[in-house]
């Protein structure tokens, strides 16, 4: 277990995070047997249950009608799943005070992963960061427990079993403390749960004690998945939430401004450049805001919505000026900022920029002048190509003319980057002494007779300060080298 462990990860349980949200509503409930089910009706699957409700013997994958049989008192209601995506950015963003790196669960809400690595410095212990995120949790009214550890898996298990805080000071402390975690508590589907406790498999060591060759074949995917990460067999690096950053424009007028068709003029310069962005980042608008600052130091906000995203900005300008020709300002307009609300686009808009928006012609005049100050090798592109050393598999070939139509990807995570250097830097051993932290490794290569033989272990080395090497040691020159690093 844990040979992919990354730098200190902390995980946040915010448990059952839409019964949390459920009793938040319902507050006389908290003492009484309570679910959260899929559909108000006999028939609704409970989702999310409460300690009361899991003593009368209420389990999630129940039908409500089962589980009114098992607690007659029991108290049951829906949570909307925009109540818990609203409920978990607005807990990311109060996360986001503490760890700049913050990633929600996709399929359990309420489960956050952190970094956690550094932030020893700001705090005397690891504990005290913790025991600060839990505090700030509960002023927004949330119970929770944090696990710090040192594997995604890891952190995870300890969170969803244990209560307040739990921090593990090496890697064994949490392979041991894992080990133990019941494997009811971790966020199974109910048939391959129920199954695993009908063979006799309890906990965490339990399950890592089966042979790994059935484990998809009989339990699913999920549970192979899951299986694959905790015995390390598998890397999940952290993909944090990007932080959204806000689409604003201003403009301070040197005179009080109160014609409409000379604000809805400047709305429009400043809107072109808002939407320029959104088009590079596959968005479309939901909302405009405008907040003006008027001569007598009072302030007036009109929000305008367009009746679906759009990125026609025509459109916004009609509904803008409609707004503004509507309004009586008691003095004229100092300061305007117009603040766009995004969500993303749909493929039908992406596409219709992609072939509209680029002045293909003008791309590759621009490209000429560069050829022509520079020289004809100037401008290039990596291209993958099949070579036997890692180093050697791309190669650079000139670029002629602009694509007329693109392709890009939507990147929702943040990407690793593996920089490589041109030449490779001989490491000494005092440097590799002082420097590295952990090693993940060796990947080994070997061939290349043709050429006179290369016999390299390669490795991804995390240092002291933060940075993650790409080096190998070629056992012909019995020497480390570094390759490139990771970002």
């Amino acid at each position: 277990m844990w040979r992919h462990a990354v730098d200190r990860l902390a995980c946040i349980n915010v448990a059952t995070l839409p019964l949390q949200i459920l009793l938040r509503d319902h507050p006389a409930w908290a003492r009484l047997p309570a679910v959260v089910v899929g559909e108000d009706r006999p028939n609704g699957l409970v989702l999310y249950l409460n300690a009361r409700a899991h003593q009368a013997g209420v389990r999630s994958g129940q039908r409500y009608a089962t589980a009114l049989s098992l607690a007659r008192n029991l108290q049951a209601g829906t949570v909307s799943q925009s109540q818990i995506e609203e409920t978990v950015h607005a807990l990311t963003e109060r996360l986001r005070k503490y760890s700049p790196h913050v990633e929600p669960a996709i399929d359990a809400p309420g489960v956050f992963w952190t970094d956690v690595h550094g932030l020893d410095r700001l705090y005397p212990a690891l504990r005290a960061w913790a025991d600060a995120v839990r505090m700030e949790l509960k002023s927004a009214g949330m119970k929770s427990a944090v696990a710090v550890g040192f594997s995604r898996f890891g952190v995870y298990a300890l969170a969803m079993a244990h209560s307040g805080t739990l921090v593990c000071e090496d890697a064994a402390q949490e392979e041991e403390c894992v080990k133990k975690v019941p494997l009811d508590r971790l966020n199974l589907d109910p048939e391959a749960r129920d199954r695993l406790l009908m063979l006799g498999v309890t906990t965490v060591g339990d399950f890592l004690r089966l042979p790994s060759e059935g484990i998809r074949t009989r339990f699913g995917s999920a549970i192979d998945e899951m299986y694959q990460l905790a015995m390390g067999n598998r890397w999940a690096p952290l993909r944090p939430e990007p932080i959204k950053e806000p689409h604003v424009r201003s403009i301070e007028f040197d005179e009080p401004e109160s014609n409409t068709e000379r604000l809805v003029f400047v709305v429009k310069r400043l809107l072109d450049g808002l939407v320029t962005e959104l088009i590079c980042r596959a968005n479309a608008v939901i909302g405009v805001s405008l907040e003006m600052k008027l001569e007598n130091r009072t302030q007036r906000t009109e929000y305008i919505r367009p009746a679906a995203p759009t990125l026609d900005v025509p459109q916004l300008l009609q509904l803008i000026y409609l707004c503004l020709s509507e309004i009586q300002l008691p003095a004229g307009i100092v300061t305007l900022c117009v603040t766009v609300d995004a969500c993303l686009a749909t493929s039908d808009q992406r596409r219709f920029f992609l072939e509209h928006s680029r002045d293909v012609d003008a791309a590759n005049q621009a490209l000429a002048r560069v050829r022509a100050e520079c020289g004809e090798q100037a401008i290039v592109r990596a291209r993958i190509c099949n070579a036997h050393s890692p180093a050697a598999r791309f190669t650079w070939e000139l670029v002629e003319q602009v694509p007329a139509k693109a392709t890009p990807r939507v990147i929702a995570s943040r990407p690793l980057v593996r920089r490589i250097y041109a030449q490779s830097l001989l490491l000494s051993k005092s440097i590799l002494e002082s420097a590295v932290e952990r090693k993940l490794g060796p990947y080994v290569l070997s061939g290349g007779w043709w050429a006179g033989g290369v016999y390299r272990d390669y490795y991804f080395v995390h240092t002291h300060s933060g940075h993650i090497w790409w080096m190998y040691y070629d056992h012909r020159r019995e020497s480390y080298f570094l390759q490139g690093r990771v970002e």
